[in-house]
């Protein structure tokens, strides 16, 4: 019997994929590549990027369980590219079941998708067809107009008012449809959870099934669980229930919180959300509820919750995978967003009034497309590769393409809007503009040394990925390839002793240190003028910190005395390694890799 080529992984990574919607056909042929010689460690991403994390950790966990989990998943690609017998779709679009209320305004989306040039002729068509009312309301006018010409004119005045009847028709239709279906989306798709895809239907089947119960159970089959096992759960990936402790398999995908504007990290650390029974049901699988109502964090809650339908969310180790998958890919418009509840404690009412309010959860993409920070570390142990979707150069033919060099992919990505010409340019600036608040971070930091090196970008015309929800076999096909192309890319970098360039594994590790001893320089020169020289009238920060419990201020003091002691001594010492490394003349900054960066304070998300 051959070897397994995935059964003997000799070294550790961790891997980030960015969101795409159908562009997440890239990632399993890459992620397959990785794992013949990697084992996964950390993994994450953002909408389809998590839906592919989720899926790569789910195929880790098997690893371990002694399935051949990855072998299944490098077949996905071929898998969703199948156009079933007697269909006229692939299973990839079938994936997109819209609910009956939307259906009429998905197909007309769809059907004005792609490069084909007749697309908006056949999008009215399917638009006419998905509202009737709009034929016959909307050609009224002109049916009436032509009857009276022939009823009361002649001549040319009858082929005049014959060719306005039809011209009116046309009008009519067309803007008594376009009015329908504008006023279903307003009544609908809010209905619908704000998306015309919930990623469930009731008449879905095991050989059609829609989105989120399809990944529900293909994440448990590349785990190997059983379905009397429960689904696969944070947890089960960490081999612990401690959410500090040191994990096997961690997994960190994307949300953004719409209500809150701000986004979380998941598994969400916050012990604060509540999910409604009944609204998860129109979501998720019945299996995937009935576990989240049987395993609610730990604690009381008041009965007026429950009363309102109102569970409390599993802690981070009991919450199914699929869950926080689908709370990453919830593509605005297109797939549902997912309602959450907390309580608004910035509202001044009693107590026993308080009720839990909704919380949208959206695609998160919205606030971090391409979460290149995950797993970051000064100094790393292991590469953390990251998996990039970009449109292509005009100045390149290669669609998988890495910096060859250290001096390589500084440089910013330009879109050039001159080249647009009529309406489109208005929708190119205003989708520049989406873009530039989406991504402006995640493109910059991509850009610093240490990351720019291990990102391998992979290049996607117009018609590929996005929202192509109806790509051809072969499209799918040649996506994937291409992901695989990445997955060797990176491999040839990180694992051979003698890559094809500079920008090794050893190159990594050194850039990485030389901006992190410049980065910290930097930090510990300002945390000395700040300790060492005080405004005038102002006390040292030495005696805030050798003050008496009596004297103000009284917040965060010193839990016992050795902690202030330890902190006199730490903070004098940090202070002296300041001093001494200014009066070395030495720096770390010069010459020190570019762009540089910078230490900010925030939540942790």
């Amino acid at each position: 019997m051959p070897k397994d080529k995935y059964s003997d992984p000799t070294k550790f990574c961790d891997v980030v994929m960015k969101g795409g919607i159908t562009s997440g056909v890239v990632y399993p042929l890459a992620v397959c590549e990785l794992a013949q010689t990697y084992q996964l460690r950390n993994i994450g991403g953002t909408s389809a990027g998590a839906i592919a994390a989720a899926a790569a950790a789910a195929a880790e966990y098997g690893r371990t369980r002694g399935g051949g989990s990855f072998a299944e998943f490098e077949q996905l690609p071929q898998w969703l590219g199948q156009v079933p017998r007697g269909r006229s779709q692939s299973r990839l679009l079938s994936l997109f079941q819209p609910q009956e209320q939307t259906k009429p305004i998905f197909d007309t989306l769809i059907a004005g998708i792609g490069p084909n040039k007749a697309k908006w002729c056949r999008a009215i068509a399917i638009a006419l067809r998905g509202f009737p009312a709009g034929t016959w309301l909307g050609g009224l006018p002109g049916i009436i107009l032509i009857c009276l010409a022939f009823q009361a004119a002649d001549g040319p005045l009858l082929a005049w008012c014959l060719l306005s009847g039809v011209v009116l028709m046309g009008i009519g239709i067309l803007g008594v449809t376009l009015f329908l279906m504008i006023r279903r989306v307003i009544r609908a798709v809010p209905e619908n959870f704000y998306g015309l895809c919930s990623g469930r239907n009731d008449s879905e089947t095991d050989g059609d099934p829609c989105l989120t119960s399809w990944l529900a159970s293909y994440l448990d089959r590349l785990a190997g669980k059983h379905a009397d096992a429960g689904p696969l759960t944070f947890g089960d990936l960490w081999g612990t229930r401690d959410p500090q402790a040191e994990r096997q398999i961690n997994l960190e995908m994307m949300t953004t919180n719409l209500t809150q504007g701000r986004p979380y990290r998941l598994p969400i650390e916050s012990s604060i959300f509540y999910f409604h029974s009944q609204e998860f049901r129109r979501l998720f699988p019945e299996s995937i509820v009935r576990w989240m109502e049987q395993h609610p964090r730990a604690g009381q809650i008041p009965d007026r919750y429950a009363e309102l339908g109102l569970c409390p969310m599993p802690d981070a180790a009991d919450l199914p995978v699929v869950v926080a998958a689908r709370l990453s890919l919830s593509f605005p418009l297109l797939i549902s967003a997912i309602p959450l509840y907390a309580i608004d404690y910035s509202r001044k009412v009693e107590e026993s009034q308080r009720r839990p309010e909704r919380c949208w959860f959206s695609d998160g993409g919205i606030c971090s497309n391409f979460p290149v920070h995950f797993f970051d570390s000064p100094l790393p142990r292991w590469p953390t590769f990251a998996i990039n979707l970009r449109p292509c150069h005009p100045d390149y033919q290669t669609m998988v393409r890495m910096p060859e060099s250290n001096a390589e992919g500084i440089l910013d990505w330009w879109c050039d809007l001159e080249k647009k010409t009529g309406s489109k340019k208005l929708l190119e600036f205003f989708s520049l503009i989406i873009a530039a608040m989406q991504n402006w971070m995640d493109n910059t930091q991509a850009q610093l040394p240490g990351y720019r090196d291990r990102v391998v970008h992979v290049s996607l015309k117009p018609d590929e990925g996005g929202l192509n929800l109806n790509m051809p076999p072969a499209l799918i096909a040649q996506l994937s390839n291409r992901g695989r192309d990445a997955g060797l890319e990176l491999v040839g970098r990180f694992a051979l002793n003698n890559p094809p360039c500079e920008l090794s594994w050893d190159n990594h590790r050194w850039v990485r240190y030389r901006s992190s001893m410049a980065l910290i320089e930097e930090m510990l020169r300002k945390f000395d003028r700040a300790f060492r020289h005080p405004m005038p009238g102002d006390r040292t920060y030495g005696e805030l910190i050798q003050r008496d419990r009596k004297d103000l201020p009284a917040s965060y003091f010193w839990v016992r005395k050795t902690q202030q002691e330890f902190a006199t001594l730490a903070t004098t010492n940090l202070s002296n390694l300041a001093e001494g490394w200014l009066r070395s003349g030495e720096t770390f900054t010069e010459k020190a890799p570019h762009p540089m960066a910078e230490l900010r304070a925030r939540p942790r998300i």
